[in-house]
């Protein structure tokens, strides 16, 4: 990803997979997971991403929103500002399934105040994507087969969380935005001591490969991210940091000031 706009959607598309590594046991009836995220560019704080998630039985919801500030979000004038929302059903081994996904935000013109409005319906198959007003779907657009198994990105950062067993050893087919489709490819990269306003403890670090693959609007290149997760008293595991490489603003880094497993802070 070359741009810092780019490399913000990046950091926010926390990929996951319908396919991912399942859970061992049957999952609880209900869960949540919340956090607020430090963006931090250039040593400075560039905004905010705030995510909720929350499950009851078989069916979940999340919902997110992104807002730049200082002097990053007064040069973006808003474009880089979106609120998501996403639900869908949990399969019996836990595995979290999108069926409704969608985002507002970009930047406003007079036609279009709160930005442009995409919505994206998921089946087993395939994704269907409407835009108000209507956008391009990248060069070259997605394929059936590429959309098949795929999972947006909000439910994504859920189905890291709730997921089990190795957390770095996975591949994700991943559906940013209704249109740009990536892999990430997690592997394991040892273990660190982390002490942020969010979680005091030892973190698994993932480095992980972004691949794009169809849907872009520019030319993107393969880039290495890392991750680090914080394995919660839950089983959860709660993503306490992501680093990402950026031609334009360093290493950029959402960075957890608030976590919340079930009702409860982590520290």
């Amino acid at each position: 990803m070359k741009s810092f706009a780019a490399a913000i959607l990046g950091l926010i598309a926390l990929a996951g997979s319908a396919g991912a590594q399942a859970p061992a046991t049957t999952p609880p009836a209900s869960r949540s997971f919340q956090v607020t995220y430090n963006v931090i560019a250039r040593g400075m704080n560039a905004g905010d991403f705030t995510y909720r998630f929350n499950q009851t039985g078989q069916a979940y919801e999340a919902s997110a929103s992104r807002e730049m500030k200082g002097l990053i979000g007064a040069t973006l004038n808003r474009s880089q500002d979106y609120t998501y929302s996403v639900r869908g059903a949990v399969a019996a081994d836990g595995a979290l399934r999108p069926a409704a996904y969608q985002h507002q935000g970009g930047r406003r013109r007079e036609d279009r105040p709160n930005g442009r409005l995409v919505r994206a319906s998921f089946t087993a198959n395939d994704v269907d994507t409407i835009a108000t007003p209507a956008m391009g779907m990248g060069d070259p657009p997605a394929t059936a087969a590429q959309r098949r198994d795929v999972i947006d990105q909000i439910t994504a950062i859920a189905a890291m969380a709730t997921a089990s067993g190795e957390p770095c050893a996975r591949t994700m087919r991943v559906y940013m935005d209704g249109r740009s489709r990536f892999d990430f490819v997690f592997t394991p990269n040892g273990r660190v001591n982390v002490n942020t306003r969010a979680y005091r403890g030892e973190a698994q670090r993932c480095s992980v490969q972004f691949r794009p693959i169809a849907g872009f609007g520019d030319p993107q290149e393969a880039a290495t991210l890392t991750f680090l997760f914080a394995r919660t008293p839950s089983g959860m595991y709660a993503p306490v940091t992501i680093e990402m490489p950026t031609d334009g603003a360093g290493i950029v880094r959402l960075e957890a000031r608030w976590i919340a497993i079930n009702g409860t802070p982590l520290r």
